[in-house]
Order: structure tokens, then C-alpha cells, then sequence
């Protein structure tokens, strides 16, 4: 019989997968136990990921405009009194925040492409209002009075009213241009025939420093002295100059054929609507001396005299105004004469009442100097239909 031959196996000795645990070596069944506990681990971890994670949105990433309108507004606090320095250690309540929709708005706007110099402003800077150094010019609308557009720039409506046409002063309609000086002041023209140098031309307004006129910056005049003759036709700015008294032209009431009926019908010394008389022109004051005559700056006749002397009516009629006038006349009488009226400004006294009708020649009241007034003497005014006439030029009244 042969004999089997036997052979011996070099190596390590192999142990199948389905051997019992017990027959695996001690290193293997470690590192198995090792990787199922991180097995484990990683499962636990991506599942507490998965269920906590914030819900992800998939229309895409919203404007600036929605994003400010979804987030909660920061509220607006106004301390009373300045915040005291910030503490380093201070707690995180009371630490300068900012809201997230201020985060995203600096977040969404793209850097200035000019660089850093672009950077340097200050967007929260206010600009006051500068003075102004010259003359401007506005166009009236409708409702606009020479008084409201001198509140309206801060100034006396004797600035405005001195550096534009007497005419707006008297009557203002939609669509006149109006000229607004700088600050207070007078306007003048020069003309050269007159031989007035700008020394004489201050003092003629009341400045007392003619380089108040050089250096104003509404006349851009060069360097010149106060001896110098400017061109004819110069248009100059006086700062703080005062120019010819201005007597205001008052509201009236007219009836449909344009006759005059009221007198400042909102003073309490207007007589209301009345309407009549008219019969033949008288001087009145004939004892006293023509100062000034009527031009376009100046809607009547100056008539001095000493205080007290009489002033007698120019014609026969109903008195419409009897009293004290805001317009610059000071005591005032107004009397109508059918379509003429006349107006006696400045009196010391009036002599007659609302109710009165009186005859050409009668006495009124008495010359003084109350209102605009630099002296004794009587402003004489006759109008026709309310527009202005000259009383010189009026046969009767003696001047």
C-alpha cells in the first residue's frame, strides 16, 4: 500500500467569515468595533443636520426693496440729552447696532467706481441757506402783493418798492416782473447830465460811506473811488439807503360803472359804500406853498404849511373815509365826487364824520405831519375811477 505523503502549510493560519467571534483575533474584533461606534456617530449627527437645518428657498434671492419691507424696522430713538462715551466693557444691549435692512442695503450698493476720493462726503450734510449778494427778479402770480413778497425774502416793502416802477407799488398784476433786492436798500439810475458822483449819490439815500456802494457785490463796480462819474443809464444798489416817502395805494370799492363808493372798506373808519356828489373844483389849502409835484413815483401833490392851518374840500360830496389810515397816510379824509374822489393824507385833525356829505370849500381838517410824513404839509390826491390824475392839470385847484 503507498503512503500518503503529508505537507505542511507555512504562514498565517486563515480563519473563515463564518467562524464564531471568539476564533477572530483580538486586534480585528477592536477595529470592528471601532468603525461601527464612528458608523454610528456619523449617522446620529446627519440626522440631527437634516431635521434642524432652516428651510432653503428656491425662487431666488429678493430686491433690496422686499428684503427692507420683510425685515423688522429699527426703532427711531431720540435721546434728550448727548450719550456719554461708549464703555469697551459695556454689555452688547447697550452697544450702537445696526438693523439688518440697513446691513443689506450697504451690502447691495456697489462700490464707487471713482475710487476712494469718491468716498469722502458726508451724505447726512445739510447746506443753510447762503445770503444773498444780488439782485433777483421774480414774476407775479396772482394773489401776490409788493408787501407778502417782501416777507416773503425778509426785507420792507419800501426795498422792494424802491428798486421797481412805482406803478407796483400802486396796483401789482399777474405776470409783472418784480425786482428783489439783496437786503434792504434803494435803487438809483444814474444819469450823468445830474453830475453826481457815487459820494453824492449815498448821501442822496441817507449813507453816510459811498464804499458801501462800491463794494456791494450787486453793482460790480471795479475798483474806483467815491469821486467817480459813472456811465448814464448805471443801475446801483444802495445797502441800507431810504428812498422818496411812499404814500400805498389803498383798497377801494367800485360800483359797476367803476365809480368809487368805499374807501378801505376793512378799516373801521371807512364810511361804507356811498355814492353822489360832484360840483365844481376849489383850491385846498391856497395859503399853502407847492413842494412837490405829481409824477409817475408819486400819485398826488405835497402842499406845506404850518400845523393847524385849515385844509378845505376840493369838491362837493358824501365823505367815504374819516380817520386814522394804515397806508401810510396817517390821518386821512377821502370824499367822493361821483367818478372823481379826492384824498387829504397827513392831517393833525379831521373835521368832519362818517355821514357827513359836504360843499366844496368847506373845512375837513387841519394840515399835520402824522404818517409817512418828513413835515408839515398836505398830500392831495384826485382820482378818476380810482386811477391816479394830476391836480395841477385839474382846472380850479390853483397850482
Amino acid at each position: 500500500m503507498r503512503r500518503r505523503r503529508s505537507y505542511r502549510r507555512s504562514g498565517p493560519k486563515l480563519v473563515s467569515p463564518y467562524a464564531r467571534a471568539e476564533a477572530l483575533p483580538r486586534w480585528r474584533r477592536l477595529v470592528g468595533c471601532f468603525c461601527l461606534l464612528a458608523a454610528i456617530c456619523l449617522t446620529l449627527a446627519a440626522a440631527v443636520l437634516v431635521f434642524t437645518a432652516p428651510p432653503v428657498s428656491v425662487a431666488g434671492p429678493p430686491r433690496a426693496t422686499e428684503a427692507a419691507e420683510q425685515l423688522p424696522q429699527p426703532e427711531t430713538i431720540i435721546a434728550e440729552d448727548a450719550a456719554p462715551a461708549q464703555d469697551d466693557h459695556a454689555s452688547p444691549d447697550e452697544r450702537p447696532t445696526i438693523s439688518p435692512a440697513q446691513i443689506f442695503e450697504l451690502l447691495a450698493t456697489p462700490p464707487d467706481p471713482a475710487g476712494d476720493e469718491g468716498l469722502n462726503y458726508d451724505p447726512f450734510t445739510l447746506i443753510t441757506n447762503r445770503a444773498r449778494s444780488r439782485m433777483t427778479s421774480i414774476v407775479a402770480q396772482r394773489g401776490d402783493t409788493i408787501a407778502g413778497i417782501a416777507n416773503r425774502y425778509g426785507l420792507k416793502k419800501e426795498s422792494i418798492a424802491w428798486c421797481n416802477d412805482y406803478r407796483l407799488a400802486l396796483v401789482l398784476r399777474p405776470g409783472d416782473v418784480v425786482n428783489i433786492p439783496p437786503v434792504d436798500g434803494a435803487c438809483h439810475r444814474v444819469i450823468r447830465t445830474q453830475s453826481k458822483d457815487i459820494r453824492a449819490i449815498a448821501a442822496q439815500y441817507g449813507v453816510d460811506d459811498p464804499y458801501a456802494i462800491i463794494d456791494s457785490p450787486a453793482n460790480e463796480l471795479p475798483d474806483i473811488a467815491p469821486e467817480t462819474l459813472l456811465p448814464s443809464g448805471t443801475r446801483l444798489f444802495i445797502p441800507g439807503g431810504e428812498g422818496e416817502i411812499i404814500t400805498w395805494n389803498a383798497p377801494v370799492q367800485q360800483d359797476g360803472a367803476g365809480n368809487v363808493v368805499a374807501f378801505d372798506p376793512g378799516s373801521p373808519f371807512s364810511c361804507g359804500a356811498r355814492s353822489g356828489g360832484g360840483t365844481r373844483w376849489v383850491n385846498p389849502l391856497p395859503n399853502g406853498t407847492f413842494v412837490r409835484g405829481y409824477y409817475a413815483g408819486h400819485s398826488g401833490i405835497d402842499i406845506a404849511a404850518p400845523i393847524g392851518t385849515p385844509i378845505y374840500a376840493a369838491n362837493g360830496g358824501p365823505i367815504l373815509y374819516a380817520g386814522w389810515n394804515n397806508w401810510g397816510y396817517g390821518s386821512t379824509v377821502v370824499i367822493g365826487h361821483g367818478p372823481w374822489s379826492t384824498l387829504y393824507g397827513h392831517m393833525s385833525s379831521t373835521a368832519v364824520r362818517c355821514g357827513q356829505t359836504v360843499g366844496a370849500g368847506q373845512i375837513i381838517g387841519y394840515v399835520g405831519s402824522t404818517g409817512n410824513s418828513s413835515g408839515p404839509h398836505l398830500h392831495f390826491e384826485i382820482r378818476f375811477k380810482n386811477q391816479p390824475q394830476d391836480p395841477a392839470s385839474t382846472s380850479g385847484i390853483g397850482w
